[in-house]
């Protein structure tokens, strides 16, 4: 284990443990370490605002927005499946669909849940699954609604090529595509990535209001099959999940 990460983590356990702040000779004391040592790990820790000066004392330290924000994620993620256990299912076996859930990891979604209606004609793939972003309904969904500047970049990075005749490679088409699918909430997905599936998508979002996941609706591609619908009404169900998460849209 490498020593420096383990006096960090331990120093950051300790400050979390001092209700009232706590002053670096008390670390260093507290960690048996040189001051100046205790005084490199805290330094880093206040530059990436993992902790804090204490209120009208800067003497002492607590806790910063950082380990707030990074212990809300993980709440988060976990009420995320918890929320996604409920309302998916009702939707997916009114449709006779498979239901996925994914995040956003680089320019892959990664499958984190999923939900295979009893009379679905699709098979599920595993969870952990990771797919190109910009060729599923489940990346078009978190992406489109990305601030603009990490979208941008994002986008920047993908390396777009054909996954079937039906696949969107090039840019400027897919940045087209995402501007349509934040402006009516909702993704589509018609033989993309598989040439025999179709799905729809829909943004989550957290109490914050950033877009941390999507969930989408799969089966096997009818033209005959109205998408737009099921994709309204997996709008919804996405917005409960994310209300269920803190969210609260804006009027």
């Amino acid at each position: 284990m490498n020593r420096t990460v383990e006096r960090t983590f331990a120093i950051l356990q300790l400050i979390a443990d001092c209700k009232d702040g706590i002053t670096l000779q008390e670390i260093a004391n507290e960690m048996g370490m040189a001051k100046s040592s205790a005084f490199v790990i805290v330094q880093t820790l206040l530059e990436l605002n993992y902790i804090s000066t204490v209120t009208n004392n800067n003497k002492k330290y607590c806790l910063g927005i950082e380990t707030y924000s990074l212990g809300m994620k993980y709440v988060n993620d976990m009420s995320l499946i918890e929320q996604c256990a409920i309302y998916i299912p009702p939707i997916a076996e009114r449709y006779n669909k498979t239901a996925f859930v994914a995040v956003l990891n680089g320019t892959k979604v990664v499958y984190v849940y999923k939900y295979v209606a009893h009379d679905a004609k699709l098979a599920s793939c595993a969870l952990g699954t990771r797919k190109d972003a910009y060729a599923t309904s489940l990346g078009k969904a978190i992406i489109a609604f990305l601030p603009e500047e990490e979208r941008n970049a994002l986008v920047d990075k993908i390396e777009f090529k054909a996954l079937t005749n039906f696949t969107i490679t090039s840019k400027e088409r897919f940045i087209e595509e995402i501007e349509r699918t934040k402006e009516r909430g909702y993704s589509l997905d018609a033989r993309e990535l598989e040439n025999i599936t179709s799905c729809c998508g829909a943004p989550i979002f957290n109490y914050s209001g950033e877009v941390i996941a999507a969930v989408s609706l799969s089966d096997i591609y009818n033209e005959d099959l109205d998408d737009e619908k099921v994709a309204e009404d997996l709008k919804e169900v996405a917005l409960q999940i994310s209300k269920c998460l803190g969210y609260f849209p804006k009027p």
